[in-house]
């Protein structure tokens, strides 16, 4: 069965764990299984023990890995692999895991969200996130990514405004921010949750697309998993130093 069968949890920062003989790091996880970094090829089909230790209890289960190849992603000069691995069972310690992460904003929620294509805006598109001036970096009937200069809790309901057409005036909906990531230094990436404005949205992305200013985007997954990838390293420096 795919990993993607049951929410993704991405770690920030990653959990360190063994597999087997092998020292890794814990990328995401689900009740399903679990991606994995670590210093060499795990080979596929083999069966694992993977144990993650935590200040408040223990995962040691049986895992079998479903593919292994190298980090095109690394940022740390040197060759690293990443490995996906199955769980035999759905257990119980990692959903009680997942569930002490959440609460302790140490893992967020990688959405997918195949059913509703991404459109990138190609033209500067800029708006108003509560009080926050933005700029819209993409679009879907049922979301937004902006950029924002300051960081803003995730759960945060809060009003979203940005301008298509000068007529018509501004689209407003209310957004739930799904996730931030980013630095004080570089500025921050925001998701947004947009619930119930499919055909406001929809008519916003149809006017920007008419005017080439927005073009679908094919790979605003990859996108995410690296910003959040070189967040999660930018996290272990600063903690490291």
């Amino acid at each position: 069965m795919p990993l993607r069968s049951l929410p993704r949890y991405f770690l920030l920062p990653p959990m360190f764990a063994t597999a087997g003989p092998e020292s890794v790091r814990v990328i995401d996880i689900s009740l399903k299984g679990a991606r994995l970094e670590l210093n060499s090829p795990l080979r596929v089909g083999s069966r694992q023990r993977l144990m993650i230790q935590t200040t408040e209890g223990l995962v040691d289960e049986q895992v079998t890995v479903l593919w292994s190849q190298i980090d095109d992603l690394s940022v740390e000069g040197i060759d690293r692999y990443l490995a996906g691995v199955e769980f035999d069972t759905q257990p119980e310690s990692v959903g009680e895991l997942i569930g002490r992460l959440l609460v302790s904003n140490s893992a967020i929620p990688i959405e997918d969200f195949r059913g509703s294509d991404r459109y990138r805006i190609s033209v500067p598109l800029t708006g108003v996130l509560g009080i926050l001036q933005i700029g819209v970096a993409d679009l879907s009937i049922r979301g937004a990514r902006v950029s924002l200069p300051n960081f803003i809790r995730v759960g945060t309901v809060t009003p979203l405004a940005f301008q298509v057409e000068q007529s018509s005036g501004p689209v407003e909906v209310l957004a739930t921010v799904a996730w931030c990531l980013g630095t004080a230094n570089h500025g921050f990436e925001a998701g947004l949750q947009i619930d119930g404005e499919e055909e406001r949205m929809r008519m916003a992305i149809h006017q920007l697309c008419m005017r080439d200013e927005a073009r679908i985007d094919l790979h605003s997954l990859r996108r995410k998993f690296e910003v959040l990838r070189q967040s999660a390293h930018e996290f272990i420096t600063l903690a490291a130093s």
